[in-house]
């Protein structure tokens, strides 16, 4: 040890200097270079195009996401477009999109449903839906201005379309623009979703309802430059294998079965969406916010149709394919806007840019609908071997189109305007005359109409006097050209005003549901409530259900409480909602939207200061509705005043001996939330002759 020792130290002495130097050296040498910069990664790559594209749509949502700040989402839409078995809302579709933007963006706190607990500091997508099973996309402006506010929200997914398959398109475009006018407001951005299609046992009569209106959205964002993803697009959902050649209805079966493979089917026989679909959906809106959508080597163009006589169309339209080798092509007209396909020419095969014409014919299910457009939108599945996409047709009409406005007009005094027009299509003058019926008045005229031009009908026709306080008279008008008739009927509703302590009677869903002696609804109001109060006519009504367990009577009402200025603006409201037994007592008021009172409102609504209840007398059974004065807030509630007015409607529903009953005021097509279904009641005692006419 002793030698080693001695050994060791002249080496340290001779190798200290020689480490001194090097790292001067190398001090020296660092100063020389240029100093690093690192800078933090805040996503896995985005292509330029893709980065260009995300900014492009959703500018605002993209700085967040690159500085990984709390994320909030908001979907709106009726529940169906969210509805899955078994799973949480953070598994639907927006919950699969949001969980694409959290792996994209390094959210280690990935997607969670507000509400939960979220870790302080951890960067968190948050998931709110405000999705409702009875909504209508006419509840999406009401719901932005009152229980969206309640959180933060960046962005909102706008998924309407399956409970509005009935509404008309420029009517479904009004609200969506709302929605849309109403979520910029909030300072989010949006995208509107078209939502999946619907099935059914018999798919063929539900495929195709959806898609008019899943055009409409498409048309406003790309009017608005918004992002939109097409849900119900089969090309992008379905893996067709190539088969042998098959006829119409194996084409069809084939791709209803695999589209079927998407859903649960319930033993009522009902479908609810997989998860699998779900992520389906989720994906597609991811890869749409960064990509363009591909094209079909097919288009659709050049469509009109003609009436053949009356409840019959023949809709001609060009088939193209804009593709590089030929195709063999199904094309299956839908069911849509209350007309059925009864024949067509269904296979083709369309060489490289060649086009064919094809020509449908159309039946009628039950009375022609009107239309609010100068076009009408057909569904049509396209399909090759491998591939298949619903397509909308818009298909012009000739000679001319009637569109008419379908609108409800408030406070008549002496006469109403019904909004109509006539649109020719063509590029040649066209000349005809024109003659409206409304009960015992007739109005008429001629008319020049020059190519690609419209002529709005002067349709003013005089109240009736001393009629009842609700009727329904048809305005009929004949159009009339060279040697071709058109007719379109519409039933105007009269309701005059209503006024307090006065009685109007409740008209039924059907005449079968007809009684003897009507329901009849009484409002009533004082400085604390209104009371609707509810005569049933019958002591065998209402009965108990026979399951036990559904409830024997149900009360809805819409409420349109926003100031006299205010409601002469569109919007809409909720049903308050209160069921009982078929024992007299009280009965349960169901929870309350912020927004049951119009536009404007967002309270909290305690259900416990609602009251309802049931009772009996040896005549006739009763059920009284009391709304508390002081919910009402944005109201002026001026008693004895006839222009403090409540928008009003009220479904009542019974359980009889052969089902349920419905007796409605007023009795209308138009959503239940919008206001234009409501009539008038006056705070008034002596309500003036004021009438509301709803034009339908």
């Amino acid at each position: 040890m002793g030698c080693l020792g001695l050994l060791a130290s002249p080496l340290i002495a001779q190798t200290a200097p020689d480490l001194v130097q090097k790292k001067a050296e190398a001090e020296a040498l660092e100063k020389r270079l240029p100093v690093p910069s690192l800078t933090p990664k805040t996503n896995f790559d985005l292509s330029p195009a893709r980065q260009e594209r995300l900014e492009k749509f959703l500018p605002k949502t993209y700085r967040k996401l690159s500085q990984r700040e709390p994320l909030h989402l908001l979907v709106l839409g009726d529940a169906t477009a969210v509805q899955i078995k078994d799973a949480p809302i953070t598994d639907t579709f927006p919950g699969v999109f949001a969980s694409h933007l959290a792996t994209q963006f390094f959210y280690t706190g990935g997607v969670q449903e507000t509400g939960k607990v979220v870790a302080t500091g951890v960067p968190t997508i948050v998931l709110r839906s405000l999705a409702r099973s009875d909504s209508s996309v006419v509840d999406a402006a009401p719901i932005l201005e009152s229980a969206a506010r309640q959180t933060a929200v960046d962005l909102v997914i706008i998924c309407y379309g399956q409970n509005d398959a009935a509404m008309q398109p420029p009517t479904f475009s009004r609200a969506i623009g709302a929605a849309i006018a109403g979520a910029r407001e909030l300072g989010a951005e949006v995208i509107l979703c078209s939502p999946w299609l619907p099935v059914a046992e018999q798919s063929e009569s539900v495929l195709g309802l959806t898609r008019p209106l899943a055009d409409v959205l498409e048309e406003t964002a790309s009017g608005l430059g918004i992002l939109h993803v097409d849900l119900g697009d089969l090309s992008r959902l379905l893996s067709l294998a190539t088969t042998q050649p098959q006829d119409e209805g194996q084409v069809f079966d084939r791709i209803e079965r695999t589209y079927r493979e998407f859903f649960y089917q319930e033993a009522d026989s009902s479908f609810i969406p997989r998860p699998s679909l779900h992520r389906q959906l989720g994906s597609l809106i991811y890869k749409d916010l960064l990509e363009p959508r591909s094209t079909l080597p097919w288009q659709i163009s050049s469509a009109s149709a003609r009436e053949t006589e009356p409840g019959k169309l023949a809709l001609t339209y060009k088939l193209k394919n804009v593709g590089t080798t030929a195709l063999v092509l199904k094309a299956l007209p839908l069911i849509a806007n209350g007309w059925k396909p009864v024949e067509a020419r269904s296979s083709l095969t369309l060489e490289a840019g060649t086009s064919q014409a094809l020509t449908v014919s159309y039946t009628c299910q039950g009375e022609a609908p009107p239309l609010q457009e100068a076009l009408l939108r057909q569904p049509v599945l396209i399909c090759t071997e491998t591939a298949a996409r619903i397509e909308t047709l818009h298909a012009t009409l000739e000679p001319v189109s009637i569109v008419w406005g379908l609108e409800t007009l408030f406070n008549q005094e002496e006469a109403f305007l019904a909004g109509c027009q006539i649109v020719n299509p063509g590029k040649g003058t066209i000349k005809g005359s024109w003659q409206a019926e409304f009960g015992s008045q007739t109005l008429d005229d001629n008319f020049n109409l020059p190519g690609q031009a419209t002529t709005p009908l002067n349709l003013r026709f005089n109240l009736p006097k001393n009629s009842p306080s609700v009727s329904t008279i048809p305005l009929r008008l004949t159009v009339k050209i060279g040697s071709q008739t058109l007719v379109s009927t519409r039933n105007v509703t009269l309701t005059r005003n209503l006024g307090l302590d006065q009685s109007v009677p409740l008209t039924p869903a059907t005449s079968a549901q007809s009684l003897p002696t009507p329901i009849t609804l009484t409002p009533s109001a004082d400085a604390n409530s209104l009371t609707l109060t509810l005569d049933i006519p019958s002591t065998d009504l209402p009965q108990e259900s026979p399951d036990g367990v559904g409830p024997a009577w149900q009360v809805e009402v819409n409420l349109d409480a926003r100031s006299y200025g205010k409601r002469l603006e569109p919007g809409g409201t909720s049903p308050l909602r209160a069921t009982g037994k078929a024992t007299d007592g009280p009965g349960k008021v169901h929870p309350i939207p912020a927004w049951a009172f119009g536009n404007g409102y967002a309270a909290s609504f305690d259900p416990k200061e609602f009251k309802a209840a049931l009772s009996s007398t040896k005549e006739k059974r009763q059920i009284t509705f009391t709304i508390p004065r002081t919910y009402l807030y944005l109201h002026e509630w001026a008693l004895e005043n006839g222009n403090s007015q409540l928008g009003l409607s009220v479904r009542l529903t019974l359980q009889g001996p052969d089902g349920y009953l419905t007796h409605s005021l007023p009795l209308t097509a138009k959503p239940i939330n919008d206001v234009e279904a409501l009539v008038v009641l006056e705070l008034a005692k002596q309500p003036t002759s004021r009438v509301t006419a709803d034009v339908e």
